[in-house]
């Protein structure tokens, strides 16, 4: 008599990404991944995407986002949430320190274009 017993390969799951939806994908993306500094002065950049609007405004890993749109960020929390205010708009400025410098840096974000073969 045949044993069918087998075990299901283990499907590694994707940790679930808070703000994956403002950094990542849609509209008014910055392209970065975030995290908290240890002294609440703003959000280290711990990746920036090639070809996003955080690469070619000339944002870096390590940065420390300080300021979105006028506002100061202090955190993931409120950075995401001022990310969320600025998702309609073509474009805005981040203020962000670069070793202990804070420099500007304008956010252009590109148009969805419809496409369609008719």
């Amino acid at each position: 008599d045949m044993d069918f017993n087998f075990t299901m390969p283990k499907i590694a799951t994707v940790p679930h990404e808070p703000f994956a939806m403002l950094w990542g994908y849609g509209r008014g993306r910055l392209g970065v991944s975030i995290e908290d500094t240890d002294n609440e002065s703003g959000v280290k950049i711990t990746d920036v995407q090639d070809e996003s609007a955080a690469a070619k405004s000339g944002l870096k890993e390590n940065d420390i986002i300080t300021q979105v749109d006028g506002k100061k960020v202090k955190d993931v929390n409120e950075t995401r949430k001022e990310m969320a205010e600025v998702k309609d708009k073509s474009s805005y400025n981040i203020k962000a320190k670069r070793n202990g410098t804070e420099m500007n840096f304008e956010i252009k974000i590109p148009k969805k274009i419809n496409k369609a073969t008719l």
